[in-house]
């Protein structure tokens, strides 16, 4: 297939992709609500511990940024990674392999209405953070934030494709491997206390994952009032990380796709 023609086809896939997704997700209102005030428990526990301890004011920025940011990975893990064993599930699979969109336009969509309905909620949060809990933030370090916070989605939704490969081709097994990845990944990314405290070897492991990164970058700019100047190797890691994550994805599915060809495993099988 023509270059053209294939990027044709993959911006009208992920432009269609992406609308499904941002009209289906905020087609009920009530479901906006609950996404908000539910991870305010969790970071209100968290919130008050510290306080408890009599932990410095800038932890309760950590936390409330840490739980804005704990929506994105748990989108990625289950609204994106999941994707191909809902389309299995629901018979849409089947036509998107015999139709000419590519499987990465597909994906590609998910990510951008993944994100975009993710940011909604992730902004709720962090606003409801500063007026409940008091949590200081640096205007001075909004932009700085805003390329850390765009280039740590970019690396992490490259992530999620790849994820998404393992449910292409293990269907409800692929479950397990992002239960196995949900938890850890939330433990080393410093959701809510900063990555420093833990040991040297655990920084260096935790390092490897985009949200690790980003997160570390934005509170900096956020919370320290840290300029782009400071967070330069941030931003060189995770622009590394984003053409190394999609080249992953994309021979992950494309391997998947195949494997799953070979066993017939892209329809769902009531056995």
């Amino acid at each position: 297939m023509p270059s053209e023609e294939y990027l044709r086809l993959f911006l009208r896939t992920a432009l269609g992709r992406a609308y499904v997704r941002v009209k289906g997700g905020n087609r009920e209102p009530s479901w906006i609500i609950w996404e908000v005030l539910l991870p305010l428990l969790m970071i209100s526990s968290v919130v008050y511990a510290y306080k408890s301890f009599g932990a410095p004011p800038e932890y309760v920025g950590f936390v409330v940024i840490g739980g804005a940011m704990m929506s994105f990975w748990l989108n990625v893990i289950w609204g994106m990674g999941a994707v191909m064993y809902w389309e299995k599930e629901t018979g849409n699979l089947e036509v998107f392999m015999v139709s000419p969109a590519p499987l990465e336009g597909l994906l590609a969509g998910m990510a951008i209405g993944g994100m975009v309905n993710t940011t909604t909620r992730a902004v709720s949060i962090v606003l409801m953070g500063i007026l409940f809990f008091g949590a200081e933030m640096s205007l001075s370090g909004l932009l700085p934030s805003l390329i850390v916070f765009f280039l740590t989605l970019s690396s992490l939704y490259g992530l999620g494709m790849a994820v998404a490969s393992l449910f292409l081709m293990y269907s409800r097994s692929g479950w397990r491997a992002a239960e196995l990845l949900e938890e850890p990944v939330m433990f080393l990314s410093g959701l809510y206390y900063p990555v420093s405290v833990l040991p040297m070897a655990v920084q260096a492991i935790a390092s490897l994952i985009p949200l690790t990164i980003g997160l570390d970058g934005i509170r900096r700019a956020l919370i320290l009032g840290s300029s782009l100047s400071e967070l330069s190797l941030h931003v060189s890691l995770l622009a590394i990380m984003i053409p190394a994550s999609i080249l992953v994805a994309r021979r992950a599915l494309r391997f998947m796709e195949r494997r799953a060809k070979e066993e017939g495993r892209l329809i769902l099988r009531w056995i």
